[in-house]
C-alpha cells in the first residue's frame, strides 16, 4: 500500500467509518472490527482491494423511494497468540 492510499483510508474511515472491538461467541477474545458505511459501492469496493480483504454487505433499504442503498465494508483481523 502506497503512503497516500494508507492516509486516503485513513481519512475515509475518519469521517465514514468506525473502528469497535467485537465478538461472535460469548467464549471469544473481543477482536478489532473496521467498518465503512456507503452509498457508493465503487469506493467499498477500491478500499476491499487497496487493504487486500474485508466483505462488502448491503444495508437493508426501508424506504426505497426516498434513499439511496447502502453497503458497509468490514475489516476484521482475527487475534493471534503472542
Amino acid at each position: 500500500m502506497e503512503k497516500w492510499e494508507a492516509a486516503y483510508l485513513a481519512g475515509i474511515i475518519d469521517s465514514e467509518g468506525s473502528i469497535t472491538l467485537t465478538r461472535l461467541h460469548n467464549n471469544e477474545n473481543r477482536k478489532p472490527c473496521i467498518s465503512v458505511s456507503s452509498t457508493d459501492k465503487e469506493l467499498l469496493v477500491y478500499l476491499q482491494k487497496v487493504i487486500d480483504g474485508g466483505a462488502i454487505n448491503n444495508k437493508k433499504n426501508y424506504k426505497p423511494d426516498k434513499h439511496k442503498n447502502s453497503y458497509t465494508l468490514y475489516f476484521k483481523k482475527r487475534q493471534t497468540s503472542i
